[in-house]
């Protein structure tokens, strides 16, 4: 009988010690870099982000684009871009639960130089050949300001995926003979956290 219940006893405590895996801490990383391959595809955009990631879910995002463009104006018809854009936000996620991810909220300030070039086709009826092609070049340097909101799903702890929309007015003087006040862009950004 001794025996029996030295040997359940020995049974029970380890499969007590086995249900007790440790696992390795959760390592919290501070740094995100994505592209926004939206832009990439429709625009022609290159794009890199930084996120730096603080306390109490909200972070710093930081992008630079090269190539950049004014509300997806002319993607078809863009000849020659010189377009540059810098962009600082200051995220808040809503979640109590998720760390820096889940829905989120941004104020945002965008600083861009450069012009575009689009090939601008003006049809005439007089004109000896039907078809009269023509450039036309206009700046879209300025600053806006504006806010935006969107999703980031985390995937293995690393790899992020983030959908956001935002909409920025332009300050100070702008040209709007051609171009709206107000800018709406998307982005489909993947990222990494390291």
């Amino acid at each position: 009988m001794k025996k029996c219940l030295s040997l359940v006893l020995i049974i029970l405590s380890m499969i007590n010690g086995a249900s007790q895996e440790t696992t390795a801490p959760e390592i919290f990383r501070k740094n995100e870099i994505s592209v926004n391959l939206l832009d990439m595809v429709v625009a022609g955009t290159i794009g890199l982000n930084y996120e730096r990631i603080f306390n109490n879910n909200q972070s710093l995002f930081i992008g630079a684009n090269l190539f950049d463009t004014y509300g997806y104006y002319d993607v078809g018809t863009i000849e020659d871009n010189s377009a540059f854009s810098l962009r600082a936000a200051y995220l808040v996620y809503f979640s109590n639960d998720k760390d820096h991810h889940g829905f989120f909220f941004y104020p945002q300030l965008k600083f861009r130089f450069g012009e575009i070039t689009i090939d601008d086709n003006i049809f005439i009826d007089i004109a000896p050949e039907p078809n009269f092609s023509s450039e036309f070049t206009y700046d879209i340097g300025g600053v806006s300001a504006g806010f935006g909101l969107g999703h980031k799903w985390i995937f293995a702890n690393k790899f992020t995926l983030m959908l956001d929309v935002n909409i920025a007015r332009n300050l100070g003087n702008f040209d709007d003979d051609y171009l709206d006040n107000l800018e709406l862009r998307l982005g489909v950004n993947f990222g990494y956290r390291f």
